[in-house]
């Protein structure tokens, strides 16, 4: 149902990086999954979403990578400066931007779109400007009219290391509400890259 995509030290090489996630990368993907599976539901013995663990190498290993973010049907991005800088986020961007998404109803509404940048950290300069035309994720409806600012101030990572648990737990929640509404309004058609050599390397880019 998603792919969760982020930057942690050896992303920027093609090539899987031995170390796990860390922490709060696994607290976040396990709350979200939990999340969505008890919105939408998933096929019987299988996760709705998927994250990258760095296990194992090569072509088996890219290939694996390759088939989710060519099939799964809503990509969500953890925004961080090592984001901006990863080339291996680039690809996994890229190989899914090049996919068509297709309006179940034959209706779209302005600005939506299958990619969902979120703000794992603060940033204070221009985005790069492939990600840059694609809205931030911005939570509504949230309990309390100052947790969408503290989100935006922190992002989800510093949430957690600032001990600002409520307000990480509201944006979430919201965060696959709005993968379940692009799950209910759209149907991104699958598109597996052959490899990674065709897949831009850089968010620095031009867009086309």
């Amino acid at each position: 149902m998603f792919f969760v995509s982020y930057a942690r030290p050896g992303r920027s090489r093609p090539v899987a990086d031995s170390r796990e996630p860390n922490r709060h990368v696994m607290r976040f993907f396990d709350e979200l999954t939990e999340s969505v599976n008890e919105l939408i539901g998933s096929p019987l013995g299988q996760d709705p979403g998927y994250l990258d663990f760095g296990q194992g190498s090569g072509e088996r290993w890219e290939d694996r990578v390759l088939r989710a973010i060519g099939t799964s049907q809503v990509l969500v991005c953890l925004l961080s400066r090592p984001f901006f800088l990863s080339s291996w986020c680039s690809r996994e961007w890229d190989a899914f931007e090049r996919r068509t998404v297709v309006p179940r109803a034959g209706v779209t509404r302005p600005g939506d779109t299958a990619i969902v940048p979120v703000l794992w950290t603060p940033y204070h300069e221009p985005l790069p400007p492939r990600i840059a035309k694609v809205n931030v994720f911005r939570p509504v409806g949230l309990p309390d009219e100052s947790y969408a600012e503290r989100y935006l101030a922190d992002g989800l990572f510093g949430l957690l290391r600032t001990g600002q648990t409520e307000v990480y737990q509201a944006v979430v929640w919201k965060l696959a509400l709005h993968i379940q509404r692009i799950h209910s309004l759209y149907w991104t058609e699958p598109g597996v890259p052959s490899g990674v050599a065709e897949l831009r390397s850089s968010f620095d880019e031009a867009v086309p």
